[in-house]
């Protein structure tokens, strides 16, 4: 076939049993103590942060239905209903071992769930949902590795079903396709997008870590960065996720009608560059472990982005 198909479902179905190898910024701003949480203008947990930056451009107050895909240990959805109990959540995942700490963590609250691959949903079930969200596991969907341009090129010899929905996708969305020799493509994802627009949800918030992200450019002498445009390896305990070309995904959602915000975690996990997170910066964490947690911390804030999906007709 000449790529590789990089799938995380047997990991997430059979294998794990924690998500401490990974730590999501979500997870990581949840404990009350942490030091994060001290450096931040506002000192408060991801998921009430999100949920009141999202009240920008969402009506949230009017939001009833809302569908999570991939709920982690349900630290967000938590948050969203302390600050909207009058929300109806679905938690959808693909883990039976996540969706059980969902449960523990939602226990006081009436919500649904639904053990599946999000790929394998039934749209009609999509239908009727106000705001669906996608925060940190875009990049758990399938990618395709090691693709080259005259592998695609060779459309009349094509039988592979990944490389024909491949080539359907990049001439619907009119992708560009990087110039390098070989390159990967978050397939997954664009399939999972496409599948939420297609739906008619008139809101969806997605974030994930980008193979596209700057730091800003006052802060680039301290905030180092390196995006190659192309979605890159992170190799994790029993598995390997791909940082996700978040300009894919915008193309995709304005095709669909959907007006974008996008734009780094930091846009609402905002802290202030004081003269110690500088030094930390400068250092690049090297004097203590609180000091390299914060420095990856701060970096993280910047490589991360999220895309705000608005639905034209409900503006």
């Amino acid at each position: 076939m000449g790529y590789t198909l990089n799938t995380t479902k047997d990991y997430h179905v059979n294998q794990i049993n924690t998500l401490g190898w990974e730590l999501t910024i979500c997870n990581a701003l949840y404990p009350e103590q942490t030091p994060l949480r001290k450096m931040l203008r506002r000192n408060d947990s991801f998921g009430h942060l999100l949920y009141d930056y999202l009240s920008r451009f969402v009506p949230m107050g009017n939001i009833r239905k809302v569908i999570e895909i991939g709920g982690g240990y349900g630290y967000l959805m938590n948050d969203f209903l302390d600050r909207n109990g009058t929300l109806q959540p679905c938690v959808t995942d693909i883990s039976l071992f996540l969706l059980g700490k969902q449960k523990e963590a939602l226990s006081r609250y009436s919500v649904s769930y639904r053990e599946e691959d999000f790929l394998e949903t039934d749209p009609s079930i999509l239908a009727g949902f106000d705001l669906a969200i996608l925060n940190e596991n875009l990049g758990d969907f399938p990618s395709l590795t090691n693709l080259n341009r005259e592998l695609l090129q060779s459309s009349h010899e094509i039988l592979d079903t990944n490389l024909i929905t491949l080539l359907h996708l990049i001439e619907k969305y009119k992708f560009d396709l990087p110039e390098d020799e070989t390159f990967n493509l978050n397939i997954g994802a664009v399939l999972a997008v496409e599948r939420l627009c297609v739906s008619g949800i008139p809101y969806i918030y997605l974030g994930e870590h980008s193979c596209e992200a700057l730091a800003p450019e006052a802060l680039r002498s301290i905030v180092h960065i390196e995006s190659t445009g192309s979605p890159e390896r992170i190799p994790l305990m029993g598995h390997d996720e791909y940082t996700i070309k978040f300009s894919y995904l915008e193309k995709v959602a304005r095709a669909s009608g959907y007006d974008v915000i996008r734009g780094p975690f930091a846009d609402f996990v905002c802290f202030d560059l004081t003269d110690r997170i500088k030094s930390i910066l400068w250092s690049r964490g090297q004097h203590s472990d609180e000091e390299e947690i914060i420095c990856q911390f701060v970096e993280d804030l910047y490589k991360y982005e999220y895309l705000i999906l608005t639905k034209k007709h409900v503006r």
